[in-house]
């Protein structure tokens, strides 16, 4: 009889050899749905999609490192699960969460909350580009005094590209690693831990200011813009477990 089993039955001779299954084979909820999250880039795909990414390059753009020919099966997966549809918008082909994929987001902001409190991000993860490219999706150009704003973001530890631009319109937001054609409202100077301190609300910033960490030479309503852009990620009240370990 194999040793840890009751009856004799060993995993493998119950299900065969679950590694060149596309599942898990059990009908369990978990697993059942995990089938469908756990697919590596499909938390990102999600992610992006909630944020307003409809079309196949808005997805991309915020997943750097996923393929475009992994994003198709990706998509092509989803849409058949129920969790994401595709439409036409003119000639454009668009995707949206469906309401099936709508609960499933709970599950990525839970994991995110997760994530926040209990991971640390290693030095090589941070990507300023990635930064400033979700804060552009999280900040409503409607609520902007000015029907265009052009934020330049010097980075101080980078080499090129060592120059960002964050161009906010009416017609859409976007991340430019070239001078965009606009003058500039405002520069921020700044190295990538604290512009990612500052996108995720670890740092305000005052204290970023205070600190040396931010150094912004903007009109005093572009300051207040800033301040409150650093408080959008929703996971910026999330307390890390070990700062409540030290306290």
């Amino acid at each position: 009889m194999a040793a840890g089993t009751k009856f004799g039955l060993s995993p493998e001779g119950r299900y065969g050899d679950v590694g060149t299954m596309e599942g898990y084979g059990q009908y369990c909820p978990i697993a059942l749905g995990a089938e469908v999250f756990a697919e590596r880039w499909t938390p990102i795909i999600l992610r992006n999609l909630f944020v307003g990414c409809h079309r196949f390059g808005e997805i991309l753009e915020g997943a750097p490192g996923l393929s475009r020919s992994v994003l198709v099966q990706r998509l092509r997966r989803l849409e058949r699960d129920g969790v994401v549809e595709r439409g036409r918008l003119g000639r454009a082909v668009e995707y949206h969460l469906t309401d099936c994929g709508m609960e499933l987001i709970e599950v990525c902001m839970a994991l995110g909350v997760w994530g926040a409190r209990w991971r640390e991000v290693p030095p090589e993860y941070l990507d300023p580009y990635l930064a400033l490219w979700m804060l552009s999706r999280l900040i409503d150009p409607a609520s902007l005094p000015r029907r265009r704003v052009v934020v330049r973001f010097d980075l101080t530890d980078r080499s090129r590209p060592d120059r960002y631009w964050l161009v906010l319109a009416r017609s859409g937001n976007e991340v430019c690693a070239q001078p965009p054609g606009f003058d500039d409202d405002g520069v921020v100077t700044l190295d990538t831990a604290w512009l990612v301190r500052w996108y995720s609300g670890a740092a305000s910033l005052a204290e970023a200011q205070r600190a040396g960490g931010m150094r912004v030479v903007a009109p005093p309503w572009l300051v207040r813009e800033l301040a409150g852009w650093g408080r959008l990620s929703p996971f910026a009240d999330v307390r890390p477990a070990r700062d409540a370990t030290r306290a």
